[in-house]
């Protein structure tokens, strides 16, 4: 029940050590932390010269009685004799290594702890004693020993709750600073610092996301206020762009209006509305009228439900309040929920019914569960221990408390959930911890909660940090897929929670606050390392023993609808590493396949379109470098790395970007709307237009397919008949890279063969002959190891297949940008390159006919080899 909580000494005398222990417990049944004032409850103060052999009690010399969280400081150069000692009731200081003690600023309410304890510090100069630091909920400097302090390091209006400090024992200008927002650096005594906002260190209460595209993340977050982040960026990262504070409190609960994304309700300290764009808020919560005496939980809940094309939005304290309204009227929609059946299990020492004068304010309804399948079903479940369901809109409630619930002050937080299938079947989540207890427990009912089930195997029953379940969500479209997040891990139930298993993947081991689910991304909240999203996980809608019993044990999963989007829409320098970014979602669709065994050769898929034809193949061969991966013209941080399908046994995840294959080229640039680990090699295939798409998976000679839609951007206000009219376009483009290529192949063929006959010769009839065709083939072919063009370098004065080439990128790249109709000028670029390959054609085609008949006479008369005639193959673009 006592320990020590603070050590300090000074660097130049490590034999002296401080140690503060105090007493902290709070009784099994007990609501709070009791301080009483005795010879038991108060902190106590200790030295050591030995370096922690010996130590004694440091007792009166002018400090008052000491209780609750201390901090203490020991000065360096000073023999350990300067020491600084705060807590709830000031600083003070000694000047004799502890023996006597003076109240430092007495007359300033700031230099003490703040929040019963919890903001709690003081820090000395390692050059000057008389520097010294201390915490309030905000940072205060003094550089007269103590006496006076001015504002150090904190925003208004309490601050941004400092926790702890570490000075340099050698240069007193270097610090680090530790808040409830993150760590910040300072290397001139505090005069700048380092940014906070590079570190995922979000502690989130709850999740919600809105029905926009690209759909915002909601979030309550300790101390650092509510926020919002989308979940795609357009710049090709979720960068600070896609980030936002909201007017909403840190703790509580967080809801988009389901039908209005423009407008957020958050709960905390009362019920605020948020409108936007404007982002202003008002309250709107009936906690606001006096007379309805409501308590609430800090965690307050809030709920939509929508029956019947009706809105309402739901909001707990010891009774369920509902509007229809936004909150203008209110309607109680039951008696106090908080009151137990008769002879439900009481924790001792607690008030398990009382009058509402007597009940602590936060004993209220901790969680609120509406009904998808029937209206008027609502679940709640109080913060004592209560559950109670309602079949009716309130009218009347059923005491459905899981057996062997102690109800009591000690709270003990329950949270349902309604399934989507099933009005009479819920699941709730206890998280015991408050009342001693970190065992997992998850309970389901499906008859009303007339009878509940224990749901907990394959969760682990202990772990380090602890293995009670703060929070359990049912799937919307998969009946009996569940997920858990616990105070350690996320966890998946295929089989309505009879049995679990971790799905943590790449999560951090951190605590799960909150999940959400969004069409077919997961959405977890953690306490302590931000939001994660697992896109796409309606493989795990899929996963069956049927799926797992197929011969041979290769599937090819339906893939979820895709929209088309493109990858980054900016055309400017991009965020450099060190702003923060994180990835979006894989560009388009992303593909599940499973595998039962290593397979023996390549397995590819292929994306065909309404007509059958294939219009992207990928293969698990690996795949072909090009040149200029050797030597980027950047970090390889930026590059996407070039990868071939997995073929791992079990499951396996690809994605298709919605384009094309990437057209053969001879140069290739790389996009300058980069993005870290993404930034793709130029020219790209074109944007697939919406519609219907085959996926055939091969493997070992087998097909497996399944069809996928690309859907439009629902930001684009183009017509489909745009769309396709700008699609021509593109394939015509598209169509010149391709001929390029091809018809370069021949001409360079014949370069070769004609420059291996004369090699080294200029002289003779031949050598000048071979030297002249030579000539007009290079001007025909062009240079294929020369660099691409770039836009503001200047057009070829003379074009050759390899320019061409070059060109179509170029105008396949800019007219790929946005969904927009070709513009007059877009048309005529077009149509001239095209005209230039049809010039170039005519050119190889002459040459093919004049003077490689007259090459080969020559050839003739000096009795050598004649070269064969090509084939008439010429490609030229589509029309």
């Amino acid at each position: 029940q006592t320990g020590v909580a603070t050590l300090a000494r000074a660097a130049d005398a490590p034999d002296v050590i401080f140690a503060a222990a105090y007493w902290h417990y709070i009784a099994p049944g007990a609501g709070q932390w009791p301080v009483p004032d005795s010879a038991r409850t108060r902190t106590r103060l200790y030295k050591s010269t030995d370096g922690g052999l010996t130590w004694h009690e440091i007792l009166a010399g002018g400090l008052p009685r000491l209780a609750g969280g201390v901090s203490i400081a020991v000065a360096i150069g000073t023999d350990a004799q300067r020491v600084y000692l705060i807590g709830d009731f000031g600083l003070y200081r000694s000047d004799d290594g502890g023996t006597s003690w003076r109240h430092m600023a007495a007359d300033d309410k700031r230099i003490a702890n703040a929040q019963g304890g919890y903001n709690c510090g003081v820090y000395v100069d390692s050059k000057n004693p008389d520097v010294v630091y201390t915490f309030h909920q905000t940072a205060y400097k003094s550089t007269d020993g103590g006496n006076s302090f001015t504002g150090f390091k904190g925003g208004p209006p309490s601050g941004d709750d400092p926790q702890v400090m570490w000075i340099d024992p050698t240069n007193g200008k270097r610090m680090l600073m530790g808040y409830d927002q993150g760590a910040i650096v300072s290397f001139d005594g505090g005069d700048t610092w380092s940014s906070w906002y590079n570190q995922s260190t979000e502690q989130v209460y709850h999740i919600a996301a809105d029905n926009s595209f690209p759909y915002w993340i909601y979030a309550t977050q300790q101390d650092a206020g509510a926020i919002a982040t989308r979940s795609r960026g357009d710049l090709g990262a979720v960068t600070p762009m896609d980030w936002k504070p909201v007017p909403g409190w840190e703790w509580g609960t967080i809801l988009p209006d389901p039908r209005d994304p423009n407008v957020v309700f958050s709960s905390g300290i009362g019920i605020s509305k948020i409108t936007y764009p404007g982002e202003e808020w008002i309250k709107v919560g009936p906690d606001q009228d006096p007379s309805l005496k409501l308590r609430s939980w800090y965690d307050a809940p809030i709920v939509f439900a929508t029956w019947h094309g009706r809105r309402e939005l739901l909001a707990g304290y010891q009774y369920l309040m509902a509007t229809a309204d936004g909150g203008a009227t209110w309607t109680k929609l039951s008696p106090d929920l908080t009151v137990p059946h008769p002879g439900a299990p009481v924790l001792p020492a607690t008030r398990a019914v009382a009058p509402d004068t007597a009940t602590p304010s936060y004993i209220a309804i901790g969680s609120i569960a509406a009904s998808s399948v029937t209206r008027g079903v609502i679940w709640i479940a109080t913060i004592n221990g209560v559950t109670q369901v309602s079949r009716d809109h309130g009218k009347s409630w059923s005491d459905v408390t899981i057996p062997g619930t102690a109800i009591g002050a000690r709270p003990i937080v329950i949270s349902v959930e309604s399934s989507h299938f099933d009005a009479g079947t819920a699941y709730a989540a206890l998280d015991a911890h408050y009342r001693g207890d970190d065992a997992p427990y998850i309970y389901r009912t499906r008859d009303y909660g007339k009878t509940w089930t224990k749901i907990v195997t394959g969760l682990p029953a202990t772990l380090p940090s602890g293995a009670f379940v703060r929070v359990v969500r049912a799937d919307p479209q998969r009946r009996g897929l569940l997920f858990a997040g616990t105070q350690s891990a996320v966890y998946v139930s295929f089989d309505d929670g009879d049995t679990w298993q971790s799905l943590m993947l790449n999560l951090p081991t951190t605590l799960y606050r909150d999940i959400a689910i969004h069409d077919n991304d997961l959405i977890v909240g953690t306490y302590g390392r931000g939001i994660w999203v697992l896109d796409d996980f309606a493989v795990l809608r899929q996963l069956s023993a049927a799926v797992a019993a197929e011969p041979g044990g290769t599937h090819l999963f339906k893939p979820s609808d895709a929209v088309r989007v493109r990858r980054n829409v900016m055309y400017n320098t991009p965020f450099p590493r060190e702003v923060p970014q994180a990835p979006n979602p894989p560009d388009g669709a992303i593909i599940y396949y499973s595998l039962g065994a290593k397979p023996s050769s390549d397995i590819t898929i292929e994306v065909l379109d309404a007509k059958g034809s294939v219009v992207r193949r990928m293969s698990s061969a690996p795949p072909r470098a090009v040149r200029e991966t050797a030597r980027p013209p950047m970090e390889g941080f930026w590059l996407a790395p070039p990868r071939g399908l997995p073929a791992n046994v079990g499951l396996n995840r690809a994605n298709w970007d919605l384009r094309y294959d990437p057209p053969p080229a001879f140069a290739h640039s790389f996009e300058f709307n980069g993005n870290p680990g993404s930034t793709p090699m130029a020219p790209e295939g074109p944007l697939a237009l919406p519609g219907v798409y085959t996926i055939r998976l091969t493997v070992a000679g087998n097909h497996y397919t399944q069809t996928m839609t690309a859907r439009p951007d629902p930001r684009s206000r183009v017509s489909a008949r745009t769309l396709a009219s700008q699609h021509a376009l593109l394939m015509r483009l598209y169509s010149g890279l391709d001929a390029t290529w091809a018809d370069f192949m021949p001409v360079a063929d014949l370069r070769g063969a004609v420059t291996k006959l004369a090699a080294g010769d200029t002289a003779s009839e031949v050598g000048k002959a071979a030297k002249a065709l030579a000539a007009k083939l290079d001007s025909i072919a062009g240079d294929s190891s020369s660099d691409a063009r770039e836009l503001w370098q200047p057009r070829p004065t003379a074009w050759s297949l390899v320019d061409l080439n070059s060109e179509f990128a170029l105008e396949l790249n800019a007219q790929d940008n946005a969904d927009h109709a070709p513009t007059q000028a877009a048309l005529a670029a077009a149509r001239s390159s095209c005209d230039e390959l049809g010039k170039l054609v005519g050119r190889w085609r002459q040459l093919v006919r004049v003077d490689l008949p007259a090459f080969n006479a020559t050839l003739e008369r000096h009795r050598m080899t004649t070269l064969a005639m090509p084939l008439a193959r010429e490609r030229l673009c589509s029309a």
